[in-house]
């Protein structure tokens, strides 16, 4: 009985080493990746940034008269007269 309790308790101790050391491995890949981005944000600052704008589609321009183009017959008008 004595014997079957120890190797129980020897069991849960190597799954509990093997956890330990899995989740040390990932620290230690989570502690490199932080590293990295870092290391890249210093280099470029844009590196995070997105560009959230909205953009809205183009409205169209209104057609021209024809008595708008610069080569239409209107006369200019004459400057307007000051009141004495």
């Amino acid at each position: 009985m004595a014997e079957s309790f120890l190797e129980e308790q020897l069991k849960r101790m190597r799954e509990m080493s093997e956890k330990m050391s899995r989740a040390s491995n990932q620290a230690a890949e989570l502690t490199n990746e932080m590293a990295r981005d870092r290391e890249l944000q210093r280099k470029d600052p844009l590196h995070e940034v997105r560009d959230v704008r909205t953009y809205d589609s183009p409205r169209p321009q209104p057609k021209e008269r024809s008595d708008d183009h610069a080569g239409s017959r209107r006369r200019p008008r004459p400057p307007a007269r000051r009141r004495r």
